[in-house]
């Protein structure tokens, strides 16, 4: 079957058996998950099908969630958690953390829990404008870990 890359537009060609997978362009090495086998057509959009495929809808459905807590909650690092990216999101934490204890006895600090909250209320707005197939190739595939 062919499918072409989402991030070059090369046409690769994959084995049947590959439908579903996660593999690299042989142009840009960008991973993207193949689209599975529809009853549509060889010529159907390879893109469409991903809709079908039930961890595209699993992760988008957190898209919400994780969107509103950036929102909202930005700082905590809250909306990272949701999206199991938990590395980004203890350090999105202890910043915030840290400007709030140290910022009672110095103004500066306090710059600290401001950026980490712009930062969340950024990624937030990010993740409520990505369709459900970009929010999961981005977040879910690839593990894109700041904006």
């Amino acid at each position: 079957m062919e499918v072409v890359c989402p991030h070059c537009g090369v046409v690769l060609s994959v084995s049947t058996s590959q439908a579903g997978d996660v593999i690299s362009c042989s142009k840009c090495e960008g991973k993207f998950q193949t689209p599975l086998p529809t009853a549509a057509g060889p010529h159907s959009d390879p893109f469409r099908s991903q809709n079908a495929n039930p961890d595209v809808r699993e992760f988008a459905s957190n898209k919400i969630a994780a969107g509103v807590c950036g929102i909202l909650l930005g700082g905590l690092g809250v909306h990272k958690f949701i999206l199991g990216l938990n590395t980004p999101a203890i350090i999105m934490l202890a910043v915030w953390l840290t400007g709030l204890i140290t910022g009672m006895c110095i103004i500066i600090p306090l710059l600290a829990c401001i950026a980490m909250q712009t930062i969340g209320l950024v990624e937030g707005i990010i993740y409520l404008t990505k369709t459900d197939e970009e929010f999961y190739r981005l977040y879910a595939i690839e593990k894109k870990e700041w904006f």
